[in-house]
């Protein structure tokens, strides 16, 4: 099975630039996504809590879910604060891996593929000026040998 996203392996410093990009975005995401699941959870929980608060004389199975609602909005809390430092961790190392392989890409790689590129264009220039000479002295000499054929 062939990828359809071609992935760049022809330098190093592209490769660590864009991976730390695709963190990037996926550390927004699972921010959002953490953030939204856990809004989701709460809100949802409420309004039940909030039901069962109001009963004056609450049975054992009213209390026993009671407590089980408190339990879960405080898991839930506890979790999305865990999970937004493992977030914030991996956004951190994206950063950095986008900084540093964008940073050496543009001041190692970069400079030499321009140059490379000028060489290869100043090379095809030159071989350019060399053939249309080439052509011009045929053009000519060839216009010379007719004239003395025809004497």
């Amino acid at each position: 099975m062939e990828s359809k996203i071609p992935i760049p392996t022809d330098n190093i410093y592209k490769f660590y630039a864009l991976f730390g990009l695709v963190l990037f975005i996926f550390c927004i995401a699972a921010f959002l996504y953490v953030n939204s699941s856990t809004n989701e959870l709460i809100f949802s929980a409420v309004p039940e809590y909030k039901a069962l608060e109001a009963i004056e004389h609450p049975t054992a199975f009213e209390t026993t879910k009671k407590q089980f609602i408190e339990k879960c909005v405080e898991v839930a809390i506890a979790d999305r604060k865990f999970l937004e430092i493992v977030i914030g961790a991996i956004l951190g190392i994206s950063i950095l891996l986008i900084g540093y392989g964008f940073r050496r890409w543009h001041s190692q790689v970069q400079p030499l593929q321009d140059e490379t590129a000028r060489l290869q264009l100043e090379k095809l220039r030159l071989e350019i000026d060399e053939l249309k000479g080439k052509t011009s002295k045929k053009r000519l000499c060839g216009g010379r040998h007719h004239a003395k054929m025809r004497k």
